[in-house]
Order: structure tokens, then sequence, then C-alpha cells
């Protein structure tokens, strides 16, 4: 804090702080007392009125869920998220801008105090004897032109915040610090939906192509069967060559269905950060897909939608447009500071702390544009479009929302109704092959009438997978949508 000197005080021989103390003490109750006084608009969040109606009611027991390891029991995949989350440039960006953002609002933060700083001078001058200030000098008077100058010393300033400029700025910084953070958990979103999509396709890729494995097993032994039936004159030659082309074409099927699998492998590999060899490994054995979680209510509280990083750094975006046009609109109002220095300042070698070498200045500051050309003006009306823009955002994110979560219900609906359809299904063909199984043991069924069933029963577990895999991808897109998923008190996975 700067000092000052009294009249009294140089008479007396001594500093007297009292006038200083006022001054500070009295700019201390006006930005007190003028702390309310911010001008453009305060920022109100959206209101729930702006979703629809069963988007309104109470939380209730829902409520989001962090981890896939509570939306999907699988340890292999919780692994990959956690190499993915520790590994990811897009992640490692956005966090980066993330800090940045929060050291932006700590120095803002920090601009709304006082300031002090101290200086220490030391330099060696030489005056000019035809300058100015020997001009009225005698001409025979001898006069010093060079010495060394030291000087040490305070100064400060306070920037009075009478109508908001600076707290609105504050404002905008922590905004944009939400923002970021917002931004920073999409990205923790999107990587993490895409990993558990990956691994998933990849799991029921390796499981239809152990199931087409076994079906071409059967199909071999049925192709053997006729073969010798053919021998014995019991079919003819034409249908074993049907078979056999039957054959050919569905083996031609899994270099297709390995294929997808190595394309998930190959994907999962720069998400994780992990080598091929090393997922190969970690993947190469086959392994079930996980069960189906049950689905939410069909009504889901706003809080859950609202919970989308996209929508809330929308949000944060209009809250920073609002700050930003208050910011203009205090920028075309007086900016009124408290500035002062003092300090000592000597050319003697031995005095510099003496009471003669002590200096001070302390007074208020004001600053008042009154012609810019309509500079500030022009910048309130670019503002005001922004906070416009930034308005109209946060609404298309919302309905981008709505549609999101809207389409994700549909189709988890549609894909569940149909997965458990197959799973009646497939259950009745079990029970059918196991009654085959039972006829052919007691010689009322022959072992190509078994093999076929069989066959039947592969091809129904085929679309059972195919379907529980279109469920749980529904239901990662529906974790996506709802910007993290969900979580009810009782629930349980589907069978």
């Amino acid at each position: 804090m700067p000092f000052c000197i009294s009249d009294a005080g140089l008479a007396r021989g001594r500093i007297a702080l009292a006038p200083h103390a006022v001054l500070w003490a009295a700019a201390l109750v006006l930005q007190l007392a003028c702390s309310g006084c911010s001008v453009g608009p305060d920022y109100r969040p959206p209101q729930a009125q702006d979703l629809p109606a069963r988007y309104l009611q109470d939380a209730g027991s829902t409520s989001l869920i962090s981890t896939w390891q509570t939306l999907l029991a699988d340890p292999v995949l919780q692994q990959l998220q956690q190499r993915a989350l520790a590994d990811s440039p897009d992640l490692a960006l956005a966090l980066a801008r993330l800090g940045q953002a929060r050291a932006v609002q700590s120095a803002q933060d920090a601009a709304t105090g006082p300031n002090l700083n101290a200086n220490l001078q030391v330099s060696a001058d030489n005056l000019s004897k035809n300058g100015e200030l020997f001009a009225n000098a005698p001409p025979q008077q001898a006069v010093k032109t060079q010495f060394i100058n030291s000087q040490a010393g305070f100064d400060a300033s306070w920037e009075l915040d009478l109508f908001g400029y600076q707290k609105r700025l504050s404002q905008a910084a922590s905004a944009r610090t939400g923002a970021a953070a917002a931004r920073a958990r999409d990205a923790r979103l999107t990587l993490s939906a895409e990993v558990a999509r990956n691994y998933l396709e990849l799991r029921l890729g390796q499981q239809r192509l152990r199931l087409a494995q076994q079906q071409l097993q059967q199909i071999d032994a049925q192709l053997a069967m006729n073969a010798v039936a053919v021998r014995v004159g019991e079919l003819a030659a034409v249908e074993l060559s049907r078979s056999q082309s039957q054959r050919d074409n569905y083996a031609a099927t899994l270099p297709t269905l390995a294929l997808a699998v190595r394309q998930n492998l190959a994907a999962l590999s720069p998400l994780t950060g992990m080598a091929l060899a090393d997922l190969q490994q970690l993947l190469e054995p086959v392994a079930e897909l996980p069960p189906v979680p049950a689905a939410p209510a069909a009504g889901l509280p706003a809080d859950l939608l609202r919970h989308r990083p996209d929508v809330q750094a929308a949000e944060r975006d209009w809250a920073a447009a609002s700050a930003d046009l208050g910011v203009a609109t205090a920028n075309q109002y007086p900016h009124f500071s408290l500035v002062g220095s003092g300090g000592w300042q000597s050319v003697h070698d031995n005095d510099l702390f003496s009471q003669a070498s002590q200096f001070w200045s302390l007074g208020p500051r004001l600053s008042l544009p009154l012609f810019n050309s309509g500079r500030l003006a022009s910048q309130v009306q670019a503002e005001a479009a922004a906070l416009d823009v930034a308005r109209a955002a946060y609404r298309k994110a919302m309905l981008g929302a709505l549609a999101d979560v809207d389409s994700a219900l549909s189709r988890l609906a549609h894909d569940e109704a149909r997965r458990q359809s197959l799973a009646q299904a497939t259950l009745q063909q079990q029970n059918m092959v196991a009654a085959v199984r039972a006829q052919c043991q007691a010689g009322a069924a022959s072992r190509f009438t078994l093999l076929q069933a069989e066959r039947d029963l592969n091809a129904q577990q085929d679309q059972l997978a195919q379907a529980q895999g279109q469920s749980l991808t529904a239901l990662v897109a529906l974790y996506k949508a709802l910007g993290g998923g969900w979580q009810e008190a009782g629930a349980e996975s589907a069978p």
C-alpha cells in the first residue's frame, strides 16, 4: 500500500498515514455500497417449462450412473474404458482447454482487487548545461551535471467497480470455464460410447463367427450323409451338387464375419492407445455378450436431459454471452480508480531513506468516454446479437437432445421387443432339439432330422445374438443421449 506524508508530519519529521487511510477506507465503503450496481442483463438459467410435459416429473429413484461397469457388467470393457480415458489425445486436448479457461478465470478474479507494486531504480544521469534547467543560472556559476540517482518506492491502484465492469468480466470467465468443463465431459462421454460400441460389435462378431463355424460343421455332417445316400442310390447326384454349392456359399460368409471382428479390433486400438497385438491377446478369448440391463421408464426427469455435456456447454455459452453484454454496457459508463505512489528518491549516496528524500502522491482518477464514433454502442449491439445467437444455440441443443433421446428410446424399445420374441423362439427351438435328440436315441427319428433341427437352432441363436447386440448398441446410444445414462432403484438386468 502506498504511503503519504502530511505537512504537519514533515514539520515534525515523521510520516502521517491518517489522510491515506481515510481515502482508502472511503473507497472501500464506496465499493461495498455499489457492489450490486451492475449494468446489463442479469443471467437467469432456462426453466423447466422449456421441456415437454413428460420431462417435468421429479427424478424420484432415477439417477445418473458414472461407469460402464455399472451399466454393463463386463470387466474387460471397464479395462478398455480406463485405458481410453488415460491415453486419448482428444480428451487430453479438452482437458488442456479446461486448464486454460480456469487460469483465465483466476486471472480475471484477481483483477477485481487492489494492485500494489514495488520498484527500485538506480541511474547515472548527465544534464545538459545548455538545457532549460540551467537557462536562468548565472554564467559563471559552477553547476553539477553528472550524478547517480537512486529511487525506491511503491505504487498502487484500485479500480472501483461501480457499474459492474469487472464483475461481468469475472462472470464471463466463470461461464467459459463451465463450458470448457462441459466440453471435456462431452469428449469423455463420446470416447466412452465409441469404445463400448466397438467392443460390443467385436463380441457380437466373435459370437456370430463361432456360431457360423458350428453351422458349417453341421452342414458338412449333412453333406457327408448326403454323399452316402447318393452312393446307395437314395439321393440323386444333382441334390448332392446342390448341397455342396450351398455349403460353399455359406463358407464364403465366414471371412466377412472374421473381417468385421478385425475391423472392430483395429478401431479399438487408437481409441484405447493399445497396440493391436496387446488388444488381440486381451480380446481373443471369445466371450458372451453382456446381458441387457433394464431400460428407463418412458417418462424421464428433466435433470437427466440437462446432464448432457453439450446442453451444459450451450447453457454456459449463453451465460457467458449475457455477461459479455454486461461488460460492453458497463464500458460505456465512467471508470473510477484510486491511484497512489510513494517512496524515496535521492542523488546522494547516504540519504536515500532520509525524511527529505520521501515523496508521495495519492488521488482519484476518472475515465469517462465522451466521443468514440459510436464504437462502444456498436459493441453493445454486437454483444446483444451474440446473446441471441447463444440463446438460439441452447434451444437447438435442447431440441437435438430431445430428438436423440426419443430416437434412442424408440430404437431400444423396438430392438428389445424383437430380442424378447427371438428369445422365446430360441427357447422353443431348444426344446424341440431336445425332443428330436430323445427320439433319435430311441430310433424314432433319423440323424439327418437331428442335424437339421440343430442347424435351425444355430440359425435362431445367430438371430438372437444379433438382436442382443442391437439392443446393447441402442443402450449405448441412449446412454450417450442422456449424457451419462441412468440407474433406477431395484432395476435388474433383463434375461
